[in-house]
This record gives C-alpha cells, structure tokens and sequence, in this order.
C-alpha cells in the first residue's frame, strides 16, 4: 500500500530506495557531501530501522527537461522515494518559467505512474540580490505546484533563510562562485530536507495543503 506521506513511507523503517533527481547541488559540487547524502545519513540515524539506498542522480549543469530524458532509466530501481531538484540552471538557461513548470509537472506525473513519492525541492537562496531575484519566480513555481498537486514540497530556500541573516548573508555558506553552497551551506540544506520529510508529530508529514 502507497504510503500517503513521505513522513509515513520513512517511519516504516525497512529497506528504502531514495532516488536523488537534480543539478549540482544534489551532486555534490566541490564539497566534502552532498545536502542529500547529509540528509540520508540523518534519516537513518533518527529512525534506527531504516536502511537507505540512496541513488544520487545530480548532474551538475542538469535542467529540469535534462531530468526528464534521464528519469525513465533512473526508475527502473523502483525507488520509493523520489526527490526533484530543479530550478537553478533553468533559470540560468533562460528557461521560461511556465515551460519549467510543465516540465516538473511532468517529472512529479511519472514517478507517480511508478508507484513512488515525488518530493519538489526548492533549491537554496543566492547571496547575490539580483540573481535571487530572478530565481524567485522559479521557486514560486515548485511552491505553487505543491499545492496544487498535493505534493510534499522541501523548501530549503526557505529553511535556509529562516536560520540566516539575511540583511548580512554569511559568505561562507556559499563557494566562491556564489552559487554553490559550502559545506556549512550544504548541512544547512539537509536540515531543511530532513526536516521537511520527517516532520515533527502533528505536522502536515511535509505536504503542501492549498493557497
């Protein structure tokens, strides 16, 4: 029986395929671990039952079409947990935002045809004022598609902004691009992830619940 949550379908404990679909940030850029191997260790290590099989599929420079082309051989492992993160290149890219949109839609329709839990994540904040802007509609997006789709949406942005500063970012969350997360930047990403798919009793499991 499909669990209805991804809080639910973790506290089960047993074996668990966690499927990691993204860019560079799910891949690990230039940093020790990756937000979602931190988060996967975490998961493990708060539910003494589960064991993790964790598929990271980051791709650095990936989009959310690019995730669409790998997606079907990546599900043949039947994960039961499947983790979207897009946005960033897409924007960079000059994506439009309503094509990007379409895309995850379709991303969040073919893990359920196979039977797994989609996860929208919302990548982290940049440190630059501009780019952030621009990023933000992109996050809208991911945020208004959880609602309307009923899908567990992890906002990291969000979880990351509330723990900072943000009239005086922390330069050293990010690398010296100023895109990609430090190894601080990345533990406070899992934090948001761990948070978001294991949420604290009487919470809404992580799902997004309409405007």
């Amino acid at each position: 029986m499909l669990a209805s949550s991804p809080g639910q379908l973790l506290l089960r404990g047993g074996d668990l395929r966690l499927l990691g679909l993204g860019d560079s940030l799910t891949h690990g850029w230039m940093v020790r671990r990756s937000f979602f191997e931190l988060a996967c260790d975490e998961l493990e290590r708060q539910i003494s039952t589960l064991r993790i099989q964790r598929i990271n599929a980051g791709v650095p420079g990936d989009t959310a079409f690019g995730g669409l082309g790998r997606l079907p051989d990546l599900l043949r492992s039947a994960p039961g947990l499947v983790c979207l993160q897009f946005g960033v290149n897409d924007c960079f890219a000059g994506e439009r935002v309503d094509v990007y949109r379409r895309h995850m839609g379709r991303l969040v329709d073919a893990v359920r045809a196979a039977g797994a839990l989609p996860v929208l994540v919302v990548s982290c904040p940049l440190p630059n004022e501009a780019a952030m802007r621009w990023i933000q509609p992109y996050y809208a997006t991911l945020r208004e598609l959880g609602r309307e789709r009923a899908v567990a949406v992890a906002d990291l942005a969000g979880h990351w902004q509330a723990g900072a500063r943000q009239d005086s970012p922390d330069p050293a969350l990010w690398l010296a691009d100023g895109v990609h997360p430090s190894d601080s930047g990345h533990g406070l990403m899992a934090e948001g992830l761990v948070s978001a798919l294991l949420p604290a009793p009487g919470s809404s499991g992580g799902l997004t619940s309409g405007p």
